[in-house]
C-alpha cells in the first residue's frame, strides 16, 4: 500500500513537497519493516504498546524523584542526632545511586518519546494512504447499489 502511495507521490506537486512526501513514506516503509508490522491493527497495537511503555517510565520518573526526596528526609532524621553531624559518605552515595536511576529513565523516555512520535507519523501516514482506498471501495459500492 505504501508502494502505491509512493508512486502517487509523483503526482503534481512542488519539487519540495514530493520530496518531503518521498521522505516521510520512506521513514514509515522503514519503521514498519523494522518492526515486521503489515497489518495496521498490528501497527495500532504497537502505538499503544509504546505509549503505554512512555507512561510507565514517566510514572516511574516520579516515583523516583519522590523516592529521592523520602530517602533525604528519612536519612536525615535517622542520622542527625544529638551532635548533630550528618555521615555525608554514605548519604552521597544513596543520592547518586538514584540519580542516575533517574538519569537513565530519563534517557529511556526520551527514547521512547520519539519512538511514539515516529510510531504516530506512520500511523498517519498509513491512514492517509488508506483513506483514497476507502473511498474508491465506498464509490464503488455505491454504483452497484445504485445500478440494482
Amino acid at each position: 500500500m505504501l508502494n502505491r502511495v509512493y508512486a502517487e507521490a509523483a503526482a503534481p506537486q512542488s519539487r519540495y513537497g514530493k520530496i518531503q512526501d518521498l521522505k516521510l513514506y520512506a521513514k514509515a516503509f522503514n519503521f514498519l519493516q523494522d518492526k515486521n508490522i503489515t497489518p495496521l491493527l498490528q501497527l495500532q497495537e504497537v502505538v499503544s504498546e509504546m505509549k503505554k511503555r512512555s507512561r510507565n517510565t514517566n510514572g516511574e520518573i516520579k516515583q523516583t524523584e519522590l523516592t529521592l526526596y523520602q530517602t533525604a528526609e528519612r536519612y536525615l532524621k535517622e542520622h542527625l542526632g544529638k551532635d548533630n553531624v550528618l555521615k555525608l559518605k554514605a548519604w552521597k552515595t544513596e543520592v547518586s545511586d538514584l540519580s542516575e536511576k533517574k538519569r537513565r529513565l530519563y534517557e529511556d523516555l526520551q527514547t521512547l518519546r520519539a519512538e511514539v512520535q515516529e510510531a504516530e507519523a506512520v500511523k498517519k501516514c498509513v491512514e492517509q494512504a488508506i483513506q483514497p482506498e476507502q473511498s474508491k471501495e465506498k464509490a464503488q459500492s455505491k454504483r452497484r447499489d445504485m445500478e440494482l
